[in-house]
Order: structure tokens, then C-alpha cells, then sequence
């Protein structure tokens, strides 16, 4: 009998802590997050313009809301760029949120409030930056690249032509969110990204007036491609950064905008997102918890062409190791983009003596867009370039200069374009041509999805060209370096110019990481010489 009694009342304890444990479960998956809104700076109105965002998480979708305004008036507009340190009321309450949302600009905080701001971060908790947040402060110009996977260098042009990343089209900030838009304001240097970054948006700048945009689509662009949002994992900690965002542009208010932060907000917590975005589903959104993290598609390439190197030949990449090459952006010397030193932010690492950050795979080097350029650690004069490449296939909604873009920088200065145009009328930017200077004289492109092969002689400030076998330039003598080449008037140790001739007389090998994951495989040099030159 007392057996029976035993037996009988372990089995209502481990029923009562199996229900325990079930409500608990319940209760926990059932219970909403708290987010805080940190807004502060007067040059783009964030204290007011978060504010329809924050009430639409707290009525919408339930969210506990704590919203924290920075009222230090004029702190980001300080002609010093040395305010005066100031609190950040009810900073101590930051600590109670699951989630951060923060949109400022050029702040500076005495040690609580910034022990309680940096408390969240620290905590690896996840956050969602806005604009400006990737110039947070005056002073820590290291904070956006450390937390937030991303940089601020300047604001480079006047107007922007946005695109989906079509390698994370399915991203889940991006679902649902339009594949090209125009936005009324430049987009800001955000490169090189951080490690743990991936890049969902790209853009293009272009210096023109507001009622004189070249539309969607348009090749007229006067900036290199910078990422204007993109995911990080800070090591486990989801962060999502968006910077767009300007009230004069009016895309606060546009769709494609909101998209990205209402799917950012549910992403970065860990909830699923549906194929076409949370808002498509309105206040019916259910938060359900992701059941298989986002992975890119996987894309199959054909093997890596055979290639022999011949005598007098040096491999400058082997498909093994990147050891003959560094990295290079055009934040670093020799720039060709105009800084903001009042906040160009720094770090993780020195980039200027970084290793190359791209990725080999498969016997290839895959080109990163948003991680910056490799260069050749040896400078060369005259010489003979080859190598494969390979251009991954995209969707119809990928256009123009969107397709496929790299290219190789005779001596850091002058781009042979590279580009999918196959099938198309040559031009001065299709694949071959001397970049915005002169169309090959011949299309010889293959599609996309097959292995190209270039070979460059650069003799004196000539340039010969064979792609796929056929020569597309014959002597062609080089004028000023390309749009974004390395500037010729800047000063780079290893370089000189001749301003008789155009040519820069030495300089290194530079592969583009444009917009596209294009690879490289088999590259390899030959050195030449003119009659007097020693070859020693």
C-alpha cells in the first residue's frame, strides 16, 4: 500500500513540475519584449520622427516602449566638435530593454550615461541603427564599427539609387522590401565593413539636383557602391543597421524604409519573418521564434580552368592563399573620396595594413562588395596580366551596372571594366572596357555563369587587351586615371607621376570588390622591359 502511495505521488510531482515547466515556456514565449528608443540631434529631427515607430511596436505588436530623448540641444552642431558633457535622462532604465533602436548623431555623455548606453551592447544584447548612429559620438570613433559592423567616413553626394544585395534577396530584413528605389539624399562611406557583416542594400551616389534625378536604373552614378544597410553578428548578438532615414528625402515615410525597420526590429530579436515582410501581414503578425536562421543559396560554379604557368611568369595567386596581396579602400591612402575628419570612425583593425579580406573558395578568390579591394603588395611598371573570372548569374531585376561589376586597376589607376554585358551593344562600361573612357572594339563577352579569360600588357602607357582570345584594345595610350582610380596627384611612396605622359609609372595590381561576388583564379604576371632598363 505504501508503495502504491509513493509511487502515486512521484508521479504528481513530476506532473506538476512538468506543467510548471510548460507554463513557464508559455509565459516566457508569451511575453512581449521591451525596446528602447535612444533619439538625440537636431540635424535630422530624431527625437520627433522615431516617435510614430516606437507607437506603432507598442499599439501594433505590444511592445513595452521606453523612449529616451537626448535633449542637449545643439550638441551635434558644436562649431568645437567638443560639446560639454551632458546626462542622458533616465539612461538607467536602458538596462531593462531586450531591445535597442538607435537613431543620433555627435553626442557626448558623461560616464554614467554612457555606462548604461553602453550596457546594452556590452550585455550582447541585439539593437537597430539608424542613419547618423554610425557617427554616434565626437569622441568614440570606434563604436559603430565594433557594435554595429559598419563605418562613417563622409556623406558623399547629393542623390542615391538603392538595390537589393541579390546574393541576400531573401535576407529577412529585406523581404518585402522593394528591389530598386531612388532616395533624395546621398549615401554615406559606410565601407570597410566589420567582420560578421553582411550587406542586404546597395547604393550608388550621384551628383545632381533633387527634380533631376536619372531614375532607377540609371548608369549615371559618381560614387563608388557603398552598403546602406546591412545585418552584423556581434558575436551571437544580432544588430541591423539602416542608413537611410532623412525626413528631407521623405523616406521615413516610404515603404521600402519602413520594410527594412519593422523586419530589422523582428529579425534582430530573433522572430521569424514572413516571405513578404512583416508589414504585408499588418497587425495579424504573429511573433513566432525562427526556426532555421537565414542561410545564403548556395551557387554551384564550374571548375576552375586549367592554367600551366609558363617561364618568366609569376603567380600572384594560385587558388590556395591571398599572401601576395593586402587590402585597400577608397577611405585609405591614396583616397579619392573627400573625408569628414570630424567623425571618420576607426577600428576594428588598421585597415591600411590589413591583410586581403577576400574569400577563397574552390580554388578562387570571391570578391567581397562592402569589404573593400585587394592590391598587390609588389608594385610593377610595365608588364603582362592574366587571369580567370567568373560572373555568377542574376535575376532580371538586376540591370546595368548592377551586374557582375568588378574589374582589375592597371597600376591602382586605370579599370578594365568587368561586367555581365553579353549580348549587349559595347560600350565605355561593358566588360573590357577601359572604364568610362573607351568601349573594347570588339563584344566579346561570354554569359554569365562561364569562366572568362583577360590578358593585359601595359607597356609606356599603352594598353593591349586580349578577352576570351580577342583583342578588344591594340596600343591605346592611357590619359588621366579612371573614376576612382588612385589619384595621380595624391602621394603614394611607391608612385610617381609623369604629367607628359599621363602614365603612373609604377604602382600596384587592383581587383575590385564593386557590387557582385565575382571570382578570380589563375593570376598570374610577366615583367617587362624596355631596351635600357635593368632587369636586375
Amino acid at each position: 500500500m505504501n508503495s502504491i502511495i509513493n509511487t502515486f505521488f512521484k508521479h504528481l510531482v513530476l506532473s506538476m513540475i512538468i506543467i510548471s515547466f510548460h507554463f513557464i515556456a508559455f509565459a516566457q514565449s508569451s511575453k512581449k519584449p521591451t525596446v528602447v528608443f535612444i533619439t538625440g540631434g537636431d540635424e535630422y529631427q530624431s527625437r520627433e520622427r522615431m516617435k510614430p515607430f516606437a507607437k506603432t511596436l507598442e499599439k501594433d505588436y505590444g511592445f513595452e516602449v521606453i523612449y529616451i530623448e537626448d535633449e542637449a540641444p545643439g550638441a551635434d552642431m558644436d562649431p568645437d566638435n567638443d560639446p560639454k558633457p551632458t546626462v542622458l535622462k533616465n539612461a538607467e532604465k536602458i538596462r531593462d530593454a531586450d531591445l535597442m533602436v538607435v537613431f543620433m548623431r555627435f553626442r557626448n555623455w558623461e560616464s554614467k550615461s554612457l555606462a548604461n548606453f553602453m550596457s546594452h551592447f556590452e550585455s550582447g544584447k541585439p539593437a537597430v541603427a539608424i542613419r547618423t548612429t554610425t557617427h554616434a559620438f565626437w569622441k568614440d570613433r570606434t563604436f559603430a564599427p565594433k557594435y554595429f559592423g559598419g563605418h562613417y567616413k563622409t556623406h558623399y553626394t547629393e542623390r542615391i539609387v538603392c538595390q537589393v544585395n541579390p546574393v541576400h534577396a531573401e535576407h529577412p530584413m529585406v523581404r518585402g522590401v522593394e528591389r530598386k528605389w531612388g532616395d533624395g539624399e546621398g549615401p554615406y562611406v559606410s565601407t570597410p565593413l566589420t567582420e560578421g557583416a553582411t550587406p542586404v542594400v546597395f547604393s550608388y551616389g550621384h551628383w545632381r539636383d533633387h527634380d533631376e534625378s536619372p531614375g532607377i536604373g540609371s548608369d549615371s552614378y559618381d560614387s563608388p557602391n557603398y552598403p546602406v544597410a546591412w545585418a552584423f553578428n556581434d558575436e551571437g548578438a544580432r544588430r541591423a543597421v539602416i542608413t537611410l532615414g532623412s525626413y528631407r528625402s521623405g523616406d521615413l515615410k516610404a515603404d521600402y524604409f519602413k520594410n527594412l525597420f519593422y523586419n530589422s526590429v523582428f529579425w534582430s530579436l530573433g522572430y521569424e519573418i514572413p516571405i513578404n515582410g512583416v508589414l504585408s501581414e499588418g497587425k495579424a503578425f504573429k511573433m513566432v521564434k525562427e526556426a532555421v536562421p537565414y542561410q545564403p543559396e548556395k551557387v554551384d560554379i564550374p571548375e576552375v580552368p586549367k592554367y600551366k604557368i609558363e617561364e618568366d611568369w609569376e603567380v600572384l595567386f594560385d587558388g590556395k592563399d591571398l599572401s601576395k596581396w593586402k587590402h585597400y579602400d577608397v577611405t585609405i591612402a591614396p583616397t579619392s573620396v573627400p573625408l569628414d575628419y570630424r567623425a571618420k570612425s576607426e577600428g576594428p583593425i588598421d585597415y591600411v595594413l590589413a591583410p586581403a579580406r577576400w574569400e577563397v573558395k574552390e580554388g578562387t578568390t570571391v570578391a567581397r562588395p562592402g569589404f573593400g579591394d585587394i592590391i598587390t603588395k609588389e608594385y610593377y611598371s610595365n608588364y603582362k596580366l592574366r587571369f580567370d573570372y567568373f560572373i555568377p548569374e542574376y535575376p532580371e531585376w538586376v540591370t546595368g551596372e548592377w551586374r557582375g561589376n568588378s574589374g582589375v586597376f592597371i597600376n591602382g589607376s586605370w579599370e578594365i571594366s568587368i561586367l555581365d554585358s553579353y549580348g549587349q551593344e559595347a560600350s565605355d562600361r561593358s566588360n573590357g572596357a577601359i572604364y568610362r573612357d573607351k568601349a573594347p572594339d570588339f563584344e566579346a563577352s561570354k554569359p554569365a555563369g562561364q569562366w572568362q579569360t583577360m590578358e593585359i600588357e601595359f607597356m609606356n602607357g599603352l594598353v593591349t587587351v586580349l578577352l576570351n582570345g580577342v583583342k578588344i584594345h591594340d596600343q591605346v595610350k592611357v590619359g588621366r586615371p579612371t573614376f576612382f582610380g588612385f589619384p595621380a596627384a595624391q602621394s603614394f611612396a611607391e608612385i610617381s607621376f609623369d604629367s607628359d605622359m599621363g602614365v603612373v609609372s609604377t604602382g600596384p595590381i587592383r581587383l575590385q570588390g564593386e557590387n557582385s561576388e565575382v571570382r578570380f583564379a589563375n593570376v598570374a604576371i610577366m615583367r617587362l622591359y624596355n631596351d635600357d632598363d635593368d632587369e636586375d
